[in-house]
């Protein structure tokens, strides 16, 4: 077992990219549209947010086994792209919700035979529904899908070598406002999965301040735990972090 200072620099490159896409967290965005009194017409929002990600497990890739143990602070030095975005909208007592997040981190290391240059690309996507049971209960349902794409530019006259994995998994929860005033939101969300992976959770603690009728903050503490397995790759690892998002409603 070896820990991921230890593993080869793809596998680094590997859990920079994952914490750089998460940066964004759907859990801190997901606290100030939600718990509104039913509208006739659509109230939508329009979230930009950073997640402080910390990363613990376990992984395999290429039939190596690794442990994960990284800090937000880690991924820094070699992000090269990272662009993440969250919609939602509600009417009456349905809502939806689409988000997408990308990162991209290019790190070089030097060996004996030359640079080893890597390019790490990854995408997470939600997309999903809300019914509201009451002004402060919702009901949460969705898919969520993740690709990782590794790619190896070895030194001297060696190819280029990848490889690429993705998985999609189902999840329902709920949504709950414990303080769910014209200004402030308290909020706590939790949802379970399963799908391609093993099983998968997700649980948060936010607060929302509304500031005007188009400008909005969140801060939220969210945890989500990986377990997914198939072939030579392994990828059990759980996020956590707090995080802020700003909101733009329409």
């Amino acid at each position: 077992m070896y820990m991921i200072k230890k593993f080869p620099t793809f596998i680094n490159a590997l859990v920079f990219t994952t914490m750089a896409a998460f940066w964004l967290p759907p859990a801190a965005a997901q606290g100030l549209l939600g718990g509104e009194p039913p509208e006739e017409k659509w109230q939508s929002t329009l979230f930009l947010y950073l997640w402080g990600i910390n990363m613990d497990g376990n992984g395999r890739i290429a039939g190596q086994d690794f442990d994960v143990d990284v800090s937000f602070s880690d991924l820094l030095e070699d992000l090269h792209a990272a662009l993440s975005l969250r919609f939602e909208s509600h009417k009456g007592d349905w809502g939806y919700f689409l988000d997408g997040m990308y990162a991209r981190i290019k790190p070089t290391e030097q060996t004996p035979a030359g640079d080893l240059n890597v390019d790490v690309k990854t995408f997470i996507g939600e997309v999903g529904g809300v019914y509201h049971f009451n002004p402060v209960l919702e009901g949460l349902f969705g898919v969520r899908y993740q690709d990782m794409s590794v790619d190896l530019d070895l030194p001297g006259p060696l190819p280029t070598v990848g490889g690429d994995q993705n998985w999609v998994d189902g999840f329902v929860g709920l949504r709950v406002f414990p303080v769910n005033g014209d200004k402030w939101k308290v909020w706590l969300r939790g949802d379970i999965g399963t799908g391609d992976s093993d099983f998968t959770w997700n649980a948060a603690l936010g607060v929302g301040y509304r500031f005007n009728d188009r400008w909005s903050a969140v801060g939220a503490y969210r945890v989500l735990s990986n377990d997914f397995e198939e072939g030579d790759f392994k990828w059990d690892v759980d996020y956590s972090g707090f995080g802020l998002a700003v909101g733009y409603s329409f």
